[in-house]
């Protein structure tokens, strides 16, 4: 019995600590012209914590990345590709956050191609809380397309009325509310049901440029904003009703995507230590 009450007592102490510690780690891609690095971001500054390392497959090939988002149902990391090299272009990735490591899962197939043939990629992703995943179209205007998971094909949701994507961030509420980045100018909302875009407010630029990149880390909405040369990058948070942004300071060069990691609901961590004690006053009893 001892034994047991002792490791009650250290699972009750791991219980505790991890409660204490447990918070969403800030995850940042490169992209912008340049190759694909992932890393981790301090969520109060900007700056870089950790660089991963690069976003290769597993045959080497790297994948700039232009939207990051984590599915809050399964966990896993989700990435868009994007499109300045024709082998990678414009398509659904997974990425292993421990290591970087790239796996294709197929096309976005999505809008028009540019005059040089370059096809659409989104310009972020964003999971809603049941795990369906959505993008804004980097090519023919910022329009909100829904993403199959199974094959990375890319689903207009509804025209915006915007022919030119400047930025392109989407974040999406805990409560459901999808925001967006479109273009330079614009701060606002999209209808997830028609795609149809309300504006709220220019918003400040720190280093000028767009906001390429939105996630929330529970209800508050931070953005990227990519300056007018890409080694210039600020990360901001903004104020949901006005658009009236705090500049947290500046970020890794290149910067194009980020997203915070899912963290265990108390409740699940809770129902995982019940079982871990029962299972230890079962064994005793046996004996």
């Amino acid at each position: 019995m001892k034994t047991a009450v002792a490791l009650l007592c250290t699972l009750g102490l791991l219980f505790t600590t991890n409660e204490l510690r447990a918070q969403p780690v800030l995850y940042g891609a490169t992209a912008a012209g340049g190759p694909g690095s992932l890393y981790t971001i301090n969520p109060l500054t900007g700056a870089m914590i950790s660089n991963i390392g690069p976003l290769n497959d597993a045959l080497g090939a790297n994948y700039p990345i232009t939207g990051l988002a984590f599915n809050p149902v399964t966990g896993l990391l989700y990435g868009s590709t994007g499109n300045s090299v024709a082998s990678s272009a414009a398509k659904l990735v997974s990425i292993n956050p421990a290591t970087g490591l790239v796996t294709v899962i197929g096309s976005f197939n999505a809008g028009p191609v540019n005059s040089s043939g370059t096809p659409s990629t989104m310009a972020d992703l964003a999971f809603d809380s049941a795990g369906n995943l959505y993008g804004v179209g980097s090519i023919g205007g910022p329009q909100l397309y829904s993403i199959n998971l199974l094959t990375g094909q890319a689903t207009v949701i509804g025209s915006t009325g915007l022919t030119s994507t400047t930025g392109g961030g989407l974040g999406i509420s805990p409560g459901g509310t999808f925001y967006g980045t479109p273009t330079a100018s614009r701060f606002g909302t999209y209808n997830s049901g028609t795609g149809a875009y309300a504006n709220i407010a220019n918003p400040v630029k720190p280093v000028g440029g767009a906001y390429g990149a939105l996630a929330f880390d529970g209800n508050t909405l931070y953005g990227l904003n990519l300056g007018s040369t890409p080694a210039q990058t600020h990360l901001v948070t903004f104020d949901l009703g006005t658009g009236v942004i705090a500049d947290l300071g500046a970020s890794v060069g290149n910067l194009d995507a980020i997203a915070f990691s899912i963290v265990p609901e108390p409740s699940t961590v809770a129902l995982l230590l019940a079982g871990a004690v029962g299972l230890i006053f079962n064994r005793r009893l046996r004996k």
